[in-house]
């Protein structure tokens, strides 16, 4: 019986011994330990802590989605951006090299302009026809740079331009330009870098896969391309010099079926433009995108999975590209060769029967680089052969853009 008791005396203390000697308890989520100990590392300087992990892309994030398309935009009352532009960028705005337009556009309103401020892309007219051409359009990986060789001519029909007058938009926009095949080389850098700060915009933004160019969102008046000017049934029409352009995404081009949107072009700072959907499948809207127009999260690029910048289209103003988030390799292709315009939409047949194409004296791309960022008014100089030129920027009559222009002179 003794021993027996013993025994129990043993057990007691044995287990209010082991009872001291454990570990104490973590402390409540938002208690820290005494003088900062016991901290795991994810919450000490230099690691992210768990709100901040879930709010950043992961690798082993889905990047594939099969998640239908869906989408709360209405098509039928989309804000107008006639004079959305700044000097600065700003989201659901365009950050324009240019701020002052004095070009052509449509001659008339269509009723398809609700009067409100906003307008009804459903009703929009469209230019008749539907003719083939001879596309031809070469993208090739060259070491560190993605080189595009093309005529400018897409890979789908487009409408018959000049605009007939028969045809019914010509009540609205009598553009007297014809489509010109074209001659198109370039580089840009394979794997794109952000600047340290976005550049301005001026007339074009980039290049489609069909081949053919993507300009800003304004037409050379300064409003709403996509509003005002009519297109043909896959959103394209030429300027002045004949280049066949686009305003906003075509509607001819193919995407995916669900999840991710698949790539459309690419932006003159070599940054992919994605279709209208997010990872989710949702459509992306102004909201979800920053002030240039895009985003980063994990994206298939050159058949591989990496988290890079890039590029959405919208139904909403400004469409595509709102400002270049990395620096632009070229600021134009169709204001490179004859000193034709970049930007101006619709000038007035000479006695010929073709197009004016502006004056001579096409300013060199450096006059245009030095111009990069800069506001209209701000000073400048172009690296030349016999020295430093300095100058203003300045809206260039062959252009259309900021341009260094010499105090006093011509434009370099």
């Amino acid at each position: 019986m003794l021993k027996y008791k013993v025994f129990v005396m043993l057990m007691i203390v044995a287990v209010i011994l082991s009872a001291c000697l454990l570990p104490s308890a973590a402390a409540p989520e938002g208690q820290g330990a005494p003088n900062g100990q016991n901290q795991s590392p994810a919450n000490q300087g230099g690691g992210a802590s768990s709100n901040d992990a879930q709010s950043q892309p992961s690798s082993s994030a889905p990047v594939v989605s099969d998640a239908a398309h869906t989408s709360d935009v209405d098509l039928t009352h989309l804000e107008v951006g006639d004079g959305k532009y700044s000097t600065s960028p700003q989201i659901g705005y365009v950050y324009s090299c240019m701020t002052s337009f004095n070009g052509g556009g449509a001659q008339g309103t269509g009723n398809w302009m609700n009067g409100d401020g906003t307008w009804d892309a459903t009703k929009k007219a469209v230019i008749d026809g539907s003719v083939n051409w001879s596309h031809s359009f070469i993208v090739t990986l060259q070491g560190s740079e993605r080189v595009f060789v093309g005529n400018d001519l897409p890979n789908h029909p487009t409408g018959n331009y000049p605009v007939s007058s028969s045809d019914d938009a010509y009540a609205y926009d009598r553009n007297p330009n014809s489509i010109r095949e074209q001659s198109v080389s370039f580089n840009l850098p394979a794997i794109p870098t952000a600047a340290n700060q976005p550049n301005c915009i001026g007339g074009e933004v980039g290049i489609m896969l069909s081949g053919v160019v993507i300009f800003s969102a304004f037409d050379s008046e300064g409003r709403d391309a996509a509003a005002h000017e009519v297109q043909d049934s896959c959103d394209g029409h030429p300027q002045v010099s004949g280049f066949y352009h686009y305003h906003n995404l075509s509607d001819c081009f193919e995407d995916t079926e669900t999840g991710h949107s698949a790539l459309m072009g690419y932006a003159f700072d070599g940054y992919g433009i994605y279709g209208y959907y997010d990872i989710d499948g949702t459509e992306v809207t102004n909201e979800d995108l920053d002030v240039c127009h895009g985003h980063s999260h994990m994206i298939e690029w050159d058949e591989q999975m990496i988290e890079m910048y890039h590029y959405h289209a919208t139904h909403e103003f400004p469409y595509v590209v709102g400002c270049f988030h990395g620096t632009p390799s070229i600021r134009g292709l169709s204001n490179q060769g004859g000193g034709q315009p970049t930007s101006t939409e619709q000038g007035q047949p000479q006695s010929g029967g073709q197009p004016t194409g502006g004056g001579q004296g096409q300013p060199p791309q450096e006059a245009f680089t030095a111009c990069n960022g800069l506001s209209e008014g701000a000073s400048c100089s172009v690296n030349t052969p016999i020295g430093s030129i300095a100058g203003l920027c300045r809206i260039t009559p062959a252009s259309s853009q900021l341009a260094c222009v010499p105090a006093g002179g011509p434009p370099p």
